[in-house]
């Protein structure tokens, strides 16, 4: 094989080479695999930087999320409209895009930043302590354990006098069970009925729910949460069951306190949409 035979393959061979390279931002090939079908390779690894930036960031903590976010709609110069928050208010998250750009240039969507928030251990332990019924221990612990945050209801009235003495008045309940039975005879047959009552008393008072301070999410507002106290009983065991007045009310203004907080956060660095999106 003379030398322009040699040569004429070597530049068959750089041609071919060009040929499988893909003209773009981010450099690729197109690559056979073992099968013989051809698949898209990126080699962006292989340059001394990346094609852009691109990236997620994430975190609990309110302010350092709304820092990330103007730091980066400050810095660094974007399309209008390619800065896009949404809050999703029941799940307390919110997700900020940097590059989604808009209808006629979209972006990647691949840097974002995302803000969930995380409920305080008050908070926390008030959810817990609603959602079941109680025992007079566990009942009796969670006074004991938050009682910088409790006041106990007398007449719905706030007491944090009375607090040791609510304390007593969990550990010092008995259930008295009464039975009566009725019965008729008569000369062709007879009558017989019976009626079991179950009451839960305690020699102390009971108070008849209790004020709970917290702050629901870091960031956020202290709220004052009324508890209603129910006492229920099944044989010789008392359940205590908390009840958080106006719940759904709760919810919706703690919501509320989260938009506001985050937008005025913000400012002027993303506009904000209630809801989730995907792209």
């Amino acid at each position: 094989m003379d030398r322009s035979a040699i040569e004429s393959i070597g530049q068959l061979a750089i041609e071919a080479q060009k040929a499988n390279h893909i003209d773009a931002d981010t450099p690729a090939l197109i690559l056979r695999d073992q099968s013989g079908a051809q698949k898209v390779v990126s080699i962006e690894h292989l340059q001394p930087g990346r094609s852009r930036f691109r990236g997620a960031f994430a975190t609990r903590q309110l302010p350092d999320f709304a820092a990330y976010v103007t730091a980066e709609t400050e810095n660094t110069p974007r399309p209008a409209g390619s800065v896009q928050g949404f809050i999703d208010t029941d799940d307390m998250s919110a997700k900020v895009f940097f590059n989604l750009g808009n209808l006629e240039h979209a972006g990647h969507a691949d840097h974002h930043a995302t803000l969930k928030l995380k409920p305080t251990a008050a908070y926390a332990a008030l959810q817990a302590a609603t959602i079941r019924s109680l025992d007079q221990r566990a009942l009796h612990d969670f006074v004991e354990d938050w009682r910088d945050n409790i006041v106990p209801l007398f007449d719905g009235q706030p007491d944090a006098n009375r607090l040791a003495n609510t304390l007593a008045a969990i550990r010092d309940i008995t259930v008295e069970t009464a039975r009566k039975v009725n019965l008729v005879e008569r000369d062709m047959g007879a009558t017989r009925s019976a009626m079991e009552s179950v009451d839960a008393r305690s020699t102390l008072t009971l108070p008849s729910g209790f004020e709970f301070r917290a702050v629901p999410y870091e960031g956020l507002a202290e709220r004052t949460f009324r508890l209603r106290l129910g006492v229920t009983t099944g044989g010789d065991k008392v359940g205590l069951v908390l009840r958080i007045q106006q719940a759904e009310q709760s919810t919706e203004d703690i919501a509320k306190d989260f938009r506001d907080r985050l937008a005025a956060k913000l400012g002027t660095a993303c506009p904000l949409t209630l809801g989730t999106f995907t792209p």
